[in-house]
């Protein structure tokens, strides 16, 4: 295994630990009526927004890892297979964060400090 698929396998296993751990609208503190219907308009938006993606995703790895057994395999082909994958993830990450911007701008500021620990604890930062 050399670096470069070492470090796609560490950034790929970094970006599922990411998204393991989901923050909805029953972990907000107290929400208002329309806070709460916002927040499930919300999250179904992401949900329909990321689906051809994660769907482009789920192919990519499965083609990666059908590759990677074949004999004639040649790492151009691996390496073309983990950008397309990762262009994947990115749209994924990058719809994923604009949810969570947008979700932040609804909150209130006593509910933004418990919505920032779950966010923060997701990825480990303290």
């Amino acid at each position: 295994m050399n670096l470069t698929t070492l470090n796609s396998a560490s950034i790929f296993a970094l970006l599922l630990m990411l998204f393991s751990l989901p923050i909805n609208a029953d972990q907000i503190p107290d929400p208002a009526a329309p806070q709460k219907e916002a927040i499930d308009r919300m999250h179904h938006k992401l949900h329909a927004d990321q689906a051809p993606f994660k769907a482009k995703e789920a192919q990519a790895l499965k083609e990666l890892n059908e590759m990677t057994i074949r004999e004639d395999v040649k790492m151009e082909d691996i390496n073309a297979k983990i950008d397309e994958l990762m262009a994947a993830k990115t749209e994924i990450m990058r719809l994923r964060y604009g949810h969570l911007v947008e979700m932040r701008a609804i909150l209130t500021d006593a509910q933004k400090v418990g919505y920032d620990k779950g966010v923060l604890r997701r990825s480990a930062v303290k």
